[in-house]
């Protein structure tokens, strides 16, 4: 098992392998969820069932008209139509416009028949029973028409798409109350002796609270999934086996926080192999840190299985570029992950290494990025980043005031 990191898979080339080696995109559980408890939660596609508006409305205060009446209308060439009446708000018109004629209407309010657009109410003037219009109108202007907004059969949501507030507003528009979401459930297993469980309240001579498991947890649940946490495996091949054997039954997706680094007391290598056909895919990554990554699957019954390495750091840089990404190839067929790609200026230089790529935390402050160099306390440096950049396996060096590659949370 020693040297199994030497034939290192470059990020992208390893998702991309597991991806058509495991035939993504697999189906994982739906299940449907009230709206206002959906947020954080991955789409499946949804399709309007009905037009929207389903009339047209008028989206200023103002006249309904008819837009030939108003044809060369300025300040100092008004024309003058005749006020037919008031549409009411939250009912049909009982009037129709004729040429020559126009009617006051609100915002929201449905567009009489014989209207094609609206004038707003301060590019007139109102005389008695004369409304005098300073301006010209197109047709549909300050109008939305019927169906603008989506019509029947339209994508309203593509699958993996994020609900969120910016979907919210959508979904109550077309109706929805429960809103049909797709999840995995991730199992989560910390390795090692010298874990200790996160809520110990005097750490023993040598031992560290676990930290990988919380972090992961948060990282999935944000992502829409499902976690359960089976604890801390002894440092013993078949403490570690059994507790992957129980994930195995129970879970979509198995992640191993440690047991992945180059040591004689570390199985997770040995007992990825084990598992069936095709077992084992990627035995290190082309990445820093993270590089003891291992990436295995089994076809038949369709299980997911990753050794993340055990440092936090290194735990959370392997969850946020290969795991997250993983689980939307496994669900939508496609790898992708959560960060918002920008490119900023460094206000100081980023060292980097050719040969392999490398993330670093960052933080921006007015328009440029600074590094956040991490030591021993990632959790720290991880609560007050914006991001991290990405330094491709080409890029050693960014000098000051060139633009970086990072990705943002």
């Amino acid at each position: 098992m020693a040297g199994f990191v030497e034939a290192l898979t470059p990020r992208e080339t390893a998702l991309d392998h597991v991806s058509a080696v495991l035939r993504f995109p697999w189906k994982g559980e739906e299940v449907p969820v009230p709206v206002e408890s959906c947020s954080g939660r991955i789409s499946r596609p949804l399709i309007a069932d009905e037009n929207f508006p389903p009339f047209p409305r008028s989206t200023r205060d103002g006249y309904a008209v008819v837009s030939a009446d108003c044809l060369g209308a300025a300040p100092g060439s008004p024309a003058y139509l005749t006020l037919a009446g008031e549409i009411p708000m939250g009912s049909a018109p009982s009037l129709s416009i004729r040429r020559g004629e126009c009617a006051l209407i609100h915002t929201g309010g449905i567009l009489p028949d014989g209207a094609d657009a609206v004038v707003m109410v301060e590019d007139t003037e109102n005389a008695g029973n004369w409304i005098e219009v300073k301006k010209a109108v197109q047709r549909a202007e300050n109008t939305v028409q019927a169906g603008e907004e989506f019509s029947v059969g339209d994508t309203l949501l593509k699958a993996g798409q994020k609900l969120d507030f910016r979907t919210a507003g959508l979904l109550a528009m077309a109706g929805v109350r429960e809103a049909a979401t797709a999840r995995l459930t991730v199992g989560i297993i910390s390795t090692g002796d010298e874990i200790a469980p996160p809520e110990t309240v005097t750490l023993p001579a040598g031992k560290v609270r676990d930290v990988n498991a919380s972090m992961l947890s948060a990282l999935l649940i944000g992502e829409g999934h499902s976690v359960r946490n089976y604890g801390i495996a002894e440092d013993t091949r078949d403490a570690l086996a059994a507790f992957v054997r129980e994930a195995l039954r129970e879970c979509d997706v198995v992640a191993i926080s440690g047991g992945s680094s180059v040591s004689m007391r570390d199985h997770c290598s040995s007992i990825l192999e084990d598992l069936p056909p095709p077992g084992l895919l990627v035995r290190g990554i082309l990445m820093s840190p993270g590089k003891p990554t291992l990436i295995a699957g089994t076809e038949d019954n369709r299980k997911l299985v990753l050794g993340l390495p055990g440092h936090p750091f290194s735990c959370f840089i392997s969850a946020y570029t290969v795991l997250i990404p993983l689980l939307n190839a496994l669900l939508l067929g496609k790898p992708a992950g959560p960060w918002k790609r920008v490119l900023v200026p460094v206000q100081e230089p980023v060292f980097g290494h050719t040969g392999i790529e490398e993330f670093i935390p960052c933080v921006l402050r007015n328009g440029r990025a600074f590094p956040f160099p991490v030591k021993s306390s990632f959790s720290k440096a991880l609560a007050e980043a914006d991001g991290l950049f990405r330094l491709s396996a080409s890029h050693e060096t960014i000098r000051q005031g060139e633009e970086a590659e990072i990705w943002l949370w």
